[in-house]
């Protein structure tokens, strides 16, 4: 599967050509502080590997923004291949 996806970046998604994604996650506020405080606190060796390039994925992105409410966090965002 990772060969696969790797192929599908380089290639600039075909398999998925046409495809938009708009939504909002959102994040509590105690996840994002435990994640935070996991990074501050992790030495470069102990971050674990993403399977795929993110970077990569960025270029779809063509909208996001993050607003927060009392308690958590929401990231709008809108994905087009």
């Amino acid at each position: 599967m990772r060969e696969w996806m790797e192929a599908q970046l380089a290639a600039g998604l075909p398999a998925l050509a046409g495809t938009s994604i708009t939504g909002t996650v959102a994040v509590k506020q105690e996840l994002l502080n435990d994640l935070l405080k996991d990074y501050l606190s992790a030495t470069p060796a102990a971050s674990p590997a993403l399977p795929i390039d993110a970077r990569s994925l960025l270029r779809y992105v063509t909208h996001a923004a993050i607003r927060a409410e009392h308690g958590r966090v929401l990231v709008d965002f809108q994905v087009t291949v």
